[in-house]
């Protein structure tokens, strides 16, 4: 006899986001070392899909020990968890690598800000404060948009992956 504890929207989430967050570090690392810019568009379109994928297998744990049902609810609370872990965990790594340990991560961030800025001709002055706000801004705005689009996320995916369980249809 199998004594197992019973999946649940938590046990998933938490499983996954610590996932996520590994596999969003080891991506991350791959990039940096290998020169990539880390911040380039294409890249967020990958760990958009990565981030995508991982939802879905997340939701088809929690459908494998629940009879095949998963509410609508529980699959945006799986996808919070995971965007909360994974948010949590990778941002601080990053946070750590790019300000303690490679500092020339976020020196070339700056730059390319700054060049963008200078193509598009504004004021020298309105540079100099721009960088300094995207400087003391960057990582709030990044937990807080990381979050709200893992939010978004778990909503889109959750339409399509619920299952109902008609036994408890209202």
């Amino acid at each position: 006899m199998e004594d197992s504890k019973p999946v649940t929207v938590r046990s998933i989430g938490i499983k996954y986001g610590l996932i996520s967050s590994l596999i969003m570090i080891v991506f991350f690392l791959a990039l940096v070392l290998t020169g990539q810019d880390a911040f380039d568009n294409v890249w967020g379109w990958v760990r958009f899909a990565i981030s995508v994928v991982i939802l879905v297998f997340a939701h088809k744990n929690f459908k494998d020990d629940t009879n095949g049902f998963m509410s609508y609810g529980q699959g945006v609370g799986i996808g919070m968890l995971i965007a909360i872990v994974g948010v949590l965990i990778g941002g601080i790594f990053s946070f750590i690598y790019m300000n303690v340990i490679d500092t020339t991560v976020m020196d070339a961030f700056y730059q390319k800000q700054l060049e963008q800025m200078q193509e598009k001709g504004m004021p020298d002055s309105q540079i100099e404060m721009a960088v300094g706000w995207t400087k003391k801004l960057f990582w709030p705005i990044y937990f807080v948009a990381a979050i709200f689009f893992g939010l978004i996320e778990a909503l889109i995916v959750s339409i399509f992956t619920q299952k109902k369980n008609p036994e408890q249809a209202i």
